[in-house]
């Protein structure tokens, strides 16, 4: 028999155990582009996505209806919360320019911290001259990367960069960032344009020259109603 004392001991630190909070459980998961990750994370609890040795810099789903929260620049960590019961897929873009894909599983459980382990960034490709710098003249050069950013080859010496940034632009329209391409002089920037409005869009390139823009090319110059057209600008790398 157990003292009264020791009894009493006993239950205290029971009813402690029980009692207290949950604590976030931890997921790690390896940082692979192109692979898809699957994750646990809480329904009714925020849950906190990190990367080991980096920072997330935006997380994005298909349908913001599905998502809440944000990436803090401060900590450069996200705190997010599904408002779907089924499982969807999300973008985590670091700021190292990486993108990676997670598909959020919901369930009721406390709130999950999701670490990324990123793989070290190697020395920059585009710290020295490359294939554009040694194109026959600085006409050739930007064409070069006009190519590079519709498809046409990539070459040596660029820096890739895949990104989703929203720019406002003109009423019935949307206008987003998808690729930086990097070289040591030049810079080249691959927009997508979307036609929200109800009648066909006609684009002039002119629109998007600005301080620093050497060449501006649009794949499509009238969009039609639903439809996109991709933007490519050239700037120098300053």
């Amino acid at each position: 028999m157990l003292p009264d004392r020791l009894k009493k001991s006993l239950l205290l630190s029971l009813f402690c155990l029980f009692a207290a909070p949950p604590s976030h459980a931890l997921q790690v998961v390896e940082g692979v582009e192109g692979k898809t990750l699957f994750v646990k994370v809480s329904l009714r609890d925020l849950n906190r996505i990190s990367i080991e040795g980096g920072r997330v810099r935006l997380v994005k789903s298909a349908d913001d209806g599905m998502l809440t929260g944000s990436a803090d620049a401060a900590t450069g960590q996200a705190l997010i919360q599904p408002l779907a019961k089924d499982s969807f897929g999300v973008f985590v873009f670091s700021q190292s320019g990486k993108t990676y894909t997670l598909v959020l599983q919901p369930q009721d459980i406390p709130g999950e911290t999701i670490v990324i382990k990123e793989t070290a960034v190697p020395a920059s490709v585009a710290a020295k001259p490359g294939e554009i710098e040694r194109a026959a003249s600085y006409q050739q050069a930007i064409k070069k990367m006009i190519q590079a950013l519709a498809g046409e080859g990539l070459p040596e010496g660029l820096e890739v960069k895949k990104t989703w940034e929203e720019i406002r632009l003109w009423k019935g329209s949307r206008f987003a960032l998808e690729h930086v391409l990097t070289g040591h002089s030049l810079v080249g920037e691959q927009y997508r344009l979307f036609n929200v409005s109800d009648a066909p869009v006609r684009v002039a390139e002119q629109e998007f020259y600005k301080k620093g823009v050497l060449a501006v090319s649009v794949r499509d110059l009238t969009v039609e109603s639903g439809r996109s057209t991709q933007v490519f600008v050239v700037k120098r790398n300053e």
